[in-house]
């Protein structure tokens, strides 16, 4: 018996976002070696094969290389979350900045000119915790989308 948590709570978000991206259901007898959904896909990340292979064929057919990207995203986030051990899985306030920093690449080298776009003139933003987007003075994991073991 395992004890219902947050983290529990989490770990089946992620099998959902696995499920909507992959098109297979978590016990899909279809997967190699009759491997759980979330095992198929950790054994493929930590291939370092590309996550793109994992996404639904319908979800490919005439996606752009922008939705291409998103989807990586998405599926890094999903496997963040079913994380072996629960202490590595982000709190869901966590995932939900990690979703909501999700952006298209710009055209060009987005990140160089992302850099070069000046500030907004409203309020200087307010502090961010390790995790990016994450407001501080709020509890935070330690997880961070972009050093994480998944991100593409």
């Amino acid at each position: 018996m395992q004890r219902i948590s947050e983290k529990s709570d989490v770990y089946s978000f992620g099998v959902v976002v696995l499920e909507m991206l992959t098109g297979r259901h978590p016990l899909d007898p279809a997967l190699p070696g009759g491997a759980h959904l979330v095992q198929w896909v950790r054994e493929h990340m930590q291939a370092k094969r590309d996550a793109w292979e994992l996404v639904d064929a319908r979800l490919r057919a005439g996606a752009s290389e922008a939705d291409a990207h998103e989807m990586r995203q998405v599926l890094s986030v999903g496997a963040l979350c079913v994380s072996r051990r629960a202490d590595d899985r982000p709190a869901m306030k966590d995932v939900v900045a990690l979703l909501e920093e999700i952006r298209r690449p710009a055209a060009g080298d987005d990140a160089k000119q992302q850099q070069r776009q000046p500030p907004a003139a409203a309020a200087p933003p307010a502090p961010v915790s390790p995790v990016r987007g994450a407001r501080s003075g709020a509890q935070s994991s330690s997880c961070s989308f972009a050093a994480s073991e998944y991100s593409a």
